[in-house]
């Protein structure tokens, strides 16, 4: 098989806050909610709200009945007593990353300007559009994905949450957590939209310490949306190693395909569970060349190890040979057993810092 390319170009890199980073893997999926999550509708502060649940009813989101006309589709594509859902699937989790690129992007101007750090900013829809991935020709010609754009943007702005939520690898009660920003959207569709950051959201990006680095090419992968979310949220999982240094955090096959929201289906079949993890890795070792070796354990002490350099295999690698060349000397007959590594991070990934490009924009780069 012909080597793994990567892209020598210099990479933007979004510093996303370890416990905002924390938060969204609770709160966004795959696939987003579904009209089987709708649990009726709920009074509070004199409001009326959908509420809905998540998968495993951890978490609930409410929305509010009178903004339920930003996110609306065509009736068509509804239930008739089930409103439309806020969407909390691999679009929002790229939107969170997309709004907080651009306030990075802010204060790293008002650095070098010598004002202190905010947690609010103001944006042209279009440039927006253009961090999701969009071209300037797709976004003068208009069409679906714009409005799509924007049902993320207010889903941000008006869902709350409750449930069970970890931060900073503490388990809490949310009660009530406040939608992540306010959204100032303009009556003018030429001026600006603003955002401002509510707490916690708001103090995570003034004063967190670490970071996981989240390739801005990542976000506007159009290969990683919809049905392929499973494989930004792998590549988020795989950067958060690469923010401590350290790849060689063991993890259980099983608990990572949980937390990249790999369906039921995948999570329920060896074989099914190996396809997608053999895809994540090629997909996140070509793409990005963050992976320069995947190191396989036994489940009990780590005694025993198969570790694979030539990541090509992954390509195309069947279940069967796998099995016989990785998990049998380990012992093993099933991969979500195993415990899984990612080693080798660049170091560049460690240090990126903001800089200028010849525009005069700021950047953090690789």
């Amino acid at each position: 098989m012909g080597g793994l390319k990567q892209d020598k170009v210099k990479k933007e890199v979004y510093k996303n806050p370890k416990p905002l980073e924390d938060l969204a893997r609770d709160l966004f999926s795959n696939t987003g909610l579904k009209p089987q999550a709708f649990k009726g509708w709920v009074i509070e502060n004199d409001a009326e709200l959908a509420e809905w649940e998540t998968k495993g009813g951890d978490i609930t989101a409410r929305y509010p009945k009178d903004k339920q006309h930003k996110i609306d589709r065509k009736r068509s594509e509804q239930l008739i007593l089930i409103p439309t859902p806020p969407k909390l699937g691999i679009s929002q989790a790229k939107n969170i990353d997309s709004l907080g690129y651009m306030l990075q992007r802010e204060n790293w101007k008002r650095d070098k300007a010598g004002e202190p750090k905010t947690a609010e900013f103001e944006f042209a829809f279009k440039d927006y559009a253009r961090i999701r991935g969009y071209s300037d020709g797709q976004i003068a010609r208009g069409g679906e994905f714009l409005t799509e754009l924007k049902r993320d943007l207010f889903s941000g702005a008006y869902t709350t949450y409750r449930g069970k939520v970890k931060v900073d690898g503490k388990l809490y009660t949310a009660h009530g957590l406040p939608n992540i920003y306010i959204l100032l959207e303009p009556d003018n569709k030429r001026d600006k939209w603003k955002v401002v950051y509510n707490e916690p959201y708001r103090s995570y990006y003034l004063n967190s310490g670490q970071y996981y680095p989240v390739l801005l090419t990542a976000i506007q992968d159009k290969n990683t949306d919809n049905k392929k979310g499973y494989l930004y949220f792998f590549f988020k999982l795989v950067m958060s190693y690469a923010s401590t240094g350290d790849f060689k955090t063991q993890l259980k096959v099983s608990t990572l395909l949980d937390k990249i929201k790999a369906g039921d289906r995948t999570q329920g079949r060896p074989q099914e569970a190996f396809n997608v993890l053999a895809e994540c890795i090629y997909y996140t070792a070509t793409k990005y060349g963050v992976i320069k070796e995947v190191r396989f354990f036994d489940s009990g002490k780590c005694e025993k190890v198969e570790a694979i350099t030539d990541l090509d295999r992954f390509n195309g690698w069947d279940y069967n040979d796998f099995a016989r060349e990785v998990l049998t000397p380990l012992g093993l007959s099933d991969i979500r057993e195993a415990l899984i590594s990612f080693n080798t991070p660049p170091k560049e990934l460690l240090g990126a810092t903001g800089e200028a490009d010849q525009t005069g924009q700021d950047r953090t780069t690789l």
